[in-house]
């Protein structure tokens, strides 16, 4: 049998991009539910309250946009079989999809945006790439709400070229600001750190950055110059489908990596390089000031070195943390390290 054959549409280059973009989609929506399910089990009962409704909520818009493409998908290619209408035009079901994606990621941004503050303390620099952030979030609400009111036809999304574009090149600016200040700034941290276990974990924290913040870049780029060199067919789409659902995972992996960074888990407790249990920690994403926790854990002694070490645990309204910090003061008999919070690792409180 002949493949069907549309005048002035190359049909592969319409249907074949939207089949691949909802099985991505779905296969990150499955990661996504991994995800979910890790965070539950190990930090659902330990973050707050407002962290807890943060997830959630970007887990429930996930879910909700993996429903309308299903629709879509179903109207297409099962109720719309044989109906050459469907492929030039866009089913009803897309119609809140544009929103939904940037709702997603700029909350995911904005997250990383106070991530940044923590680290740097810097506003403007925060506000700059907040700003960048709710703008994209805007012209994605503005996108869907043209594309609904002048019609769904393939044909009209040319006219939205300079929106679309602006929208997609506002993400990509979007991440790679975020993703080069806090590589900038917490490898600046690391090479000033003397401890080896806090420099393995600042250690890991820039690899896990650069990682999602590359993977989330580079898709929003392909997007981007696929829409330019593309922009009649759907080609584009295969970006538009699963951008969001790597933004919601970036964000998920972010959290549930507390685990790998700082300890490991077991039995539902962290357990710190000292085979000591201690509340679960993870990055001041939420920083604040909370109730401290101090166990010694050892001193060395010599002639004239006393070197004394705890550890504080600090525990804030947002999020439980573990700090080790340091203090250097000169005794009677020589230099005494005391870890009090006052010195070299505290720094760490404010930045991790």
């Amino acid at each position: 049998m002949a493949p069907i054959s549309v005048p002035g549409i190359n049909v592969p280059l319409v249907t074949g991009p939207l089949i691949l973009g909802y099985m991505w989609g779905y296969g990150l929506f499955g990661i996504l539910t991994v995800q979910m399910y890790i965070y539950y089990i190990h930090f659902n009962q330990k973050d707050t309250w407002k962290m807890r409704l943060y997830v959630w909520f970007i887990f429930l818009l996930e879910v909700v946009f993996t429903t309308f493409t299903t629709i879509a998908a179903w109207d297409q290619y099962a109720g719309g079989w044989g109906d050459v209408n469907t492929l030039s035009y866009i089913d009803w079901s897309w119609e809140p999809l544009p929103a939904l994606n940037g709702t997603i990621s700029s909350m995911v941004q904005t997250f990383y945006v106070w991530r940044i503050y923590n680290l740097t303390k810097n506003i403007w620099i925060c506000i700059f790439i907040e700003v960048v952030a709710v703008a994209q979030c805007v012209l994605a609400y503005y996108y869907g709400i043209v594309v609904s009111v002048q019609g769904l036809g393939v044909s009209k999304l040319v006219g939205l070229t300079p929106v679309v574009s602006t929208w997609l090149a506002g993400g990509v600016v979007c991440d790679v600001l975020i993703t080069f200040v806090i590589v900038y700034v917490l490898w600046r941290a690391n090479s000033q750190s003397t401890f080896s276990q806090t420099t393995n974990a600042v250690t890991k924290i820039i690899r896990f950055t650069v990682e999602t913040g590359l993977l989330t870049s580079m898709a929003a780029v392909v997007e981007l110059v696929l829409w330019l060199v593309q922009p009649r067919y759907y080609v584009h789409f295969i970006g538009f489908l699963v951008l969001g659902k790597l933004y919601s995972n970036a964000l998920v992996a972010t959290l549930n990596s507390r685990a790998l960074v700082f300890g490991t888990i077991q039995n539902g407790a962290f357990i710190n390089s000292t085979g000591s249990a201690i509340p679960h920690p993870s990055s001041s994403f939420w920083d604040d000031a909370g109730p401290k926790i101090t166990a010694p854990l050892g001193a060395l002694r010599s002639q004239t070195v006393h070197v004394t070490r705890t550890t504080e645990v600090h525990e804030d309204d947002d999020s439980h943390e573990m700090i080790v910090v340091s203090n250097f003061k000169r005794g009677q008999n020589g230099i005494s390290m005391d870890i009090d919070g006052n010195d070299e690792l505290k720094y760490y409180e404010h930045h991790l």
